[in-house]
């Protein structure tokens, strides 16, 4: 009833927002509204080719400096000992624990690249 009709008329009397603003999400720089880069960086944006190419240029960098300057950590989880065993794996380590055969393995394991003088 009464709460119906309150909110029917609120709805009409509210401002329709600009349509350049309804479509800033389609036509604009992350975190940067256009009119800005058209007022302050007029060479950036002297026609529409010429702004589509710096636009795919930002936005590459900004993609491949987000990857490779702070969500890539190198070296990270580079010791495996914290991984788990699967339990594959662990029935055929101690099969071969239980036989011996693991630490013979272990004995004629090559660690190392190069051959190594004995000193």
């Amino acid at each position: 009833g009464l709460l119906r009709s309150a909110v029917a008329t609120a709805r009409l009397a509210q401002p329709k927002l600009p349509s350049s603003l309804c479509q800033a999400n389609k036509t604009s720089i992350p975190f940067v509204p256009v009119d800005w880069v058209f007022r302050y960086f007029p060479y950036f944006c002297r026609d529409r080719v010429r702004f589509m190419l710096r636009f795919q240029q930002i936005s590459f960098f900004c993609g491949f400096g987000y990857f490779y300057l702070y969500a890539h950590t190198p070296y990270k989880a580079d010791n495996y000992d914290h991984f788990d065993e699967s339990y594959l794996y662990q029935y055929v380590r101690g099969n071969m624990e239980r036989s011996g055969e693991l630490e013979e393995n272990l004995r004629i394991k090559v660690r190392h690249f190069y051959p190594q003088t004995e000193e």
